[in-house]
């Protein structure tokens, strides 16, 4: 028996437009919905996840700028120490700018000597304990000058000097062919202390009887 002639085949298209379908009808309710259902959370989350960053992004910078603020605030704390307070690292700027002040000194030089804490043994509240340098200041001025430095190392000084002893004798300033040409002139010589209350160093700090004393009348 012959086979029929009217047999088709089936055509490709047809075939990938059913699967096409097939597979449109299994992605919509099984990736399509639930990713349309959860988007407005993911997008949500997403949002949070940059507000998260943004945050950390800026509280990085205001350390920064925090930072740099404390640092200038520590400058001009250190700048406001040392222009109102004298110790042995400021006493030659205080010295030496007092002197800038008042007119050149000749063969101008300071000496100081190594901190010695106080024999009195005083100290701060804060235990902080008294120290004095001995200070030796030689040179060449006039008595004007002399006049006007002891009266801001005993006075005018934000430091606390004080003055053991001076000695000033006339000399006579000659130029390179041994002419006079001053008469007015003194040389100097000046020993005297600074004390201060050492700052770097803390002790005990003892009651003293009238703290501790009861009221033995009650």
């Amino acid at each position: 028996m012959a086979k029929t002639e009217n047999a088709k085949k089936v055509p490709g298209a047809l075939v990938a437009a059913v699967v096409v379908i097939v597979a449109i009808a299994a992605f919509v309710p099984t990736v399509y919905m639930p990713y349309k259902n959860k988007k407005p959370a993911m997008d949500e989350a997403h949002k949070e996840a940059l507000d998260t960053i943004e945050y950390y992004d800026n509280s990085i910078k205001n350390q920064a700028s925090i930072e740099a603020e404390i640092n200038d605030l520590q400058a001009q704390w250190d700048k406001y120490q040392e222009d109102m307070f004298v110790d042995a690292k400021t006493t030659i700027k205080d010295l030496t700018r007092a002197i800038d002040a008042r007119g050149d000194i000749i063969d101008l030089n300071i000496k100081v000597e190594s901190a010695t804490p106080d024999p009195s043994g005083l100290v701060t509240a804060d235990g902080n304990p008294l120290y004095f340098n001995k200070i030796k200041l030689t040179g060449r001025c006039d008595r004007e000058t002399l006049l006007s430095l002891l009266k801001f190392i005993e006075e005018d000084s934000i430091g606390h000097y004080y003055v053991q002893k001076y000695e000033s004798k006339p000399v006579e300033v000659t130029d390179s062919d041994g002419n006079v040409v001053d008469k007015e002139m003194f040389e100097n010589t000046i020993d005297f202390y600074l004390y201060y209350f050492n700052q770097n160093e803390k002790v005990a700090v003892v009651a003293s009887d009238t703290d501790t004393a009861t009221d033995s009348s009650k």
